[in-house]
């Protein structure tokens, strides 16, 4: 018997290169892409200890990609952890973000951001996938002036323009028997 449910909710998601990556990305940090300051993990594990861990990610490249949320949890809470993530997608498109929220988000991005320098090989791929995408040589010195840009209402627009809960495609691998409240 499988004791956890495994849980993948997505749908299409964005180019690598479109101009609302950036908006995108924050947006995304805030939702669940942000580890313990997300609003998924604060609803799903630390509300209601639901999942241990719960994360959204964009997966972009020269095409759309995907958005993805993954967690895990008891069999019989299934149902009301997807409830839940669905809440919160349907939450940051409806009101704008916290001034703090996004202060903390974007602080977070252009912090982290040099960790992909820190060996020889990271640098490498940091630079041949900039190369790939077209985003320049000196990418690196522009990301946190991107990132910065981004206000309340752009990571409005882009919840509203990249979310799609109403069309997500829910997979479960779990004991069915067991999963409770999933159509």
């Amino acid at each position: 018997s499988i004791t956890q449910a495994n849980i993948v909710l997505g749908h299409g998601g964005i180019k690598r290169t479109h101009p609302d990556y950036y908006a995108a990305s924050v947006m995304n940090h805030i939702l669940g892409g942000g580890g313990l300051g997300s609003r998924l993990l604060e609803s799903i594990r630390i509300q209601r200890g639901l999942a241990y861990s719960v994360s959204s990610a964009f997966v972009a490249g020269k095409r759309s990609g995907s958005f993805q949320i993954q967690l895990q949890t008891r069999n019989a809470s299934a149902g009301e952890a997807v409830s839940l993530v669905l809440k919160e997608m349907r939450r940051i498109q409806k009101d704008p973000v916290g001034e703090k929220e996004l202060e903390t988000a974007k602080k977070y991005l252009v912090g982290s951001f040099p960790l992909r320098f820190v060996t020889q090989e990271r640098r490498a791929s940091f630079f041949s996938r900039a190369e790939y995408f077209g985003l320049g040589l000196d990418y690196g010195e522009r990301y946190p002036e991107l990132i910065g840009a981004v206000t309340r209402h752009d990571v409005l627009q882009a919840a509203r323009r990249y979310l799609h809960p109403g069309k997500a495609i829910l997979c479960v691998v779990g004991d069915l028997r067991e999963v409770k409240g999933i159509e």
